[in-house]
């Protein structure tokens, strides 16, 4: 049976609601591979909708390969090209392949290729210049030479004196653990691993931001998990759509960046804050809590994990975007009967992690000049966005606001309603961008696209951008 909720407001278009709310009957099994979907005339009348928008919704449905077209019999939902069952121990590998994929192509030799040439705005880290400033090499060195980290295990939470000093760096953002709360991970990537398979089974609702991390929604939907998209303003989440979800579908856990969320760099204000954190204790869900771009956040609002003291949330922190991408360490913080879990957790899956990439980072950070460095990132960071910002407008691009930090910008062109069309026309010349379909939890429609502020300005790339309208038209054409 397919029982939408339908609501009218100016950012959820009802094709994408139409879409959304069938997707999500058939990622939770209510409606089973092989059910008819109700016709367009019924669907229309029920929800007192257009048809055209039954027809368009359909139409993209059909597209996405969720449902087929018979002719003269109607819609079906389609049949895995697998067994179920398989489908269901894989944990849903096929519906996180798309997301797979733009990784893949963000860190292929190709997208290198254009990194060097000043063509990469897709990515999601600083150039590597600006990382080396940090003095990663004389440190590697150093911890090389003093021998015992480059060949033996590390311990079963991380290396002791980097988690004293987390635990501290937290402590000043008012998160209060001991260095015995801190599990050091293989990035954060490791620690939304091991978390979702703490909090979470396959079948569960889990609420995320829309937009949101592409590479999070990769990894619960490789979990089997349902994702209830709650839509992110400039201030936060949307709590009455996130309250109505939490009425409807009883989620395990809302995964969010409350600073500087990836992509639009906004950040969620103590009253929204505060509210979330009633409704996570009446509605019974965890938080994860993603700052892994702290330190590029300047008055930034408290995080949801000093208001919640660690009672409902998790706090996943990392050094891969500010010291270096290639060590890969990361870290979570949560209660003690958590954070025992997590490394039994941590050691069936990886063993330890490394404990030379750990004393690396931790020389780094103590060594004398990591504040000055952050600075530095940051001062170049705020020239180098407003001279992007700068030439996006000029190009003819609308920003959906000024972050004043991060590494993001977040903008539109005004005749283009489907970024898709403008990625696949740049990529044809080499140039590679981030479209906003990317970051919507079920790869909706989106007009918007995500630029790294931190990538050279190449005037050839911005002459480009300002032809985006038609060139997405021709590509359209093209695939037609």
């Amino acid at each position: 049976m397919l029982n939408l909720e339908l609501r009218t407001a100016p950012n959820a278009p009802l094709v994408e609601q139409v879409v959304t709310g069938v997707r999500q009957h058939i990622e939770s099994r209510l409606l089973r591979p092989g059910a008819r979907l109700p016709s367009i005339r019924t669907l229309a009348a029920n929800h007192r909708i257009s048809r055209f928008t039954v027809v368009e919704a359909y139409d993209r449905l059909v597209a996405s390969g969720h449902v087929e077209s018979r002719r003269g019999s109607g819609f079906y939902v389609t049949t895995p090209a697998v067994p179920e069952t398989a489908v269901e121990r894989s944990g849903g590998l096929e519906r996180a392949v798309d997301l797979a994929n733009l990784i893949a192509e963000v860190v292929s030799d190709d997208a290198r290729v254009a990194f060097m040439g000043r063509k990469l705005y897709a990515g999601g880290c600083l150039p590597n210049d600006w990382q080396e400033e940090s003095g990663i090499r004389r440190h590697a060195r150093q911890v090389a030479a003093s021998g015992i980290e480059v060949t033996d295990f590390g311990t079963a939470l991380g290396y002791p004196p980097l988690r004293d000093y987390i635990a501290r760096r937290i402590g000043e953002l008012g998160i209060g653990v001991p260095a015995s709360q801190v599990l050091l991970t293989t990035g954060a990537t490791q620690g939304f691993d091991l978390l979702i398979r703490y909090l979470l089974a396959p079948g569960d609702a889990v609420l995320v931001d829309d937009p949101g991390y592409y590479n999070l929604f990769g990894h619960l939907k490789l979990a089997g998990v349902r994702l209830l998209p709650v839509p992110r303003g400039p201030d936060g989440p949307d709590l009455a759509v996130l309250a109505q979800l939490a009425v409807a579908h009883q989620p395990k856990a809302y995964f969010t960046m409350s600073v500087l969320n990836n992509p639009t760099c906004t950040n969620i204000q103590p009253a929204i804050a505060h509210r979330l954190l009633q409704l996570a204790a009446q509605h019974r869900f965890n938080i994860v809590e993603d700052d892994i771009f702290s330190d590029f956040a300047s008055n930034a609002p408290p995080r949801l994990a000093a208001l919640d003291r660690l009672e409902r949330t998790f706090y996943l922190g990392s050094y891969s975007k500010t010291l270096s991408s290639s060590l890969r360490v990361g870290f979570v913080a949560a209660s003690a009967d958590a954070i025992a879990a997590l490394t039994r957790m941590k050691l069936l899956v990886t063993m330890t992690t490394s404990a030379f990439a750990e004393r690396v980072v931790h020389e780094m950070l103590v060594g004398g000049h990591f504040r000055k460095h952050i600075a530095r990132i940051r001062d170049r960071l705020d020239a180098r966005r407003a001279r992007v910002a700068q030439e996006l407008e000029r190009a003819g691009w609308l920003l959906d606001r000024m972050p004043d930090s991060g590494l993001f910008l977040w903008a539109r062109h005004p005749d283009v309603d489907d970024s898709v069309w403008i990625a696949q026309a740049a990529l044809r010349e080499g140039v590679r961008l981030a479209p906003g379909a990317s970051f919507r939890p079920h790869h909706d429609k989106s007009a918007w696209m995500r630029f790294n502020a931190s990538c050279v300005v190449d005037p050839a790339v911005f002459k480009l951008l300002a032809r985006a309208g038609a060139l997405a038209k021709a590509e359209q054409r093209t695939r037609r």
